[in-house]
């Protein structure tokens, strides 16, 4: 079964991502926002700490809620063509949790779109932040 929808959303993702509009998307890895612990490196400069909590946020709800196919969030994008902001909101469109875990992404309105890969493991993945339970011992007090 999830094979199945994994089949469906990468056949899906292929029409939105062709090999000539690849030349014009956004391809970021999140390690170069991140320091060695998982964290935004708090080193970088103004403008870089933006993009990182841009691009964090689509990471954020892409692991959120176990994307296979599209998901639309409440995150604006963040062009501005001619120099007036896209009112659009962003389409997280499939995360390839079998090959390399890259996430493909895009505005319906301005065409803007990008493939972020390098987030597992950051503090923008919320797969990694599965409950816990917690198991107490016969002898011990709840």
């Amino acid at each position: 079964m999830v094979l199945t929808l994994l089949k469906l959303s990468r056949d899906a993702i292929h029409p939105v991502f062709d090999a000539d509009e690849m030349r014009f998307c956004w391809k970021v890895n999140m390690q170069e926002y991140l320091d060695e612990k998982g964290f935004q490196d708090p080193c970088m400069s103004r403008s870089s700490s933006i993009m990182a909590g841009y691009f964090g946020r689509i990471v954020w709800v892409a692991t959120r809620d176990a994307t296979f196919g599209p998901v639309f969030s409440d995150i604006f994008c963040r062009r501005r063509p001619h120099r007036y902001p896209c009112r659009g909101r962003l389409e997280i469109i499939y995360v390839d949790y079998l090959s390399n875990g890259q996430i493909y992404w895009r505005c319906p309105s301005c065409s803007d779109k990008g493939i972020i890969t390098g987030w597992e493991g950051s503090c923008w993945d919320m797969m990694a932040r599965q409950p816990r339970l917690e198991m107490h011992g016969a002898d011990q007090e709840p």
